[in-house]
């Protein structure tokens, strides 16, 4: 690789975490200050009855997960979780898409933004060892795991 293209790598996944974790971070946030809109939205796409203290404790996960992520803490399980949590929404979506015989739903189009959402949480979880402008890089760096050389 070209050392121009060596340096925009980390750029770029820098910018994807961010804007993931963000977005992943708002639907913490809403599930501790709406609790009655995420109890409405369990109950009316997952099938779920769940209590208010359940959407503060899915909240809290959530936004230890959505934190992790920003940071890049724990890239493996932090990422992952993200990853898995993204895609349960994305399975939920498809009943909003498409009816029992796989025919598309008219005016539901807005669901369709979860696929490439899923695309980028799994694109950052495959190349998360790729960069280290994170805090487990930092911290790889710092105790010396990480030779200075190999850093991205």
């Amino acid at each position: 690789m070209s050392p121009e293209f060596d340096k925009r790598i980390p750029a770029a996944l820098l910018i994807l975490r961010f804007f993931l974790a963000t977005f992943l971070l708002q639907w913490s946030i809403e599930k501790l200050i709406l609790p009655d809109a995420t109890t409405r939205i369990a109950n009316n796409f997952y099938g779920v009855t769940l209590p208010v203290k359940g959407s503060h404790a899915l909240g809290i996960a959530e936004l230890i997960v959505s934190l992790a992520l920003l940071v890049g803490f724990y890239r493996t399980i932090s990422y992952g979780l993200s990853l898995l949590i993204h895609t349960v929404t994305v399975v939920v979506s498809w009943r909003q898409l498409f009816d029992p015989w796989g025919l598309a739903k008219v005016g539901n189009h807005l669901w369709i933004s979860t696929w490439p959402t899923w695309g980028a949480f799994a694109a950052l979880f495959l190349m998360r060892e790729w960069y280290t402008w994170t805090l487990d890089g930092w911290r790889q760096r710092r105790s010396g795991l990480l030779p200075t050389d190999q850093v991205v």
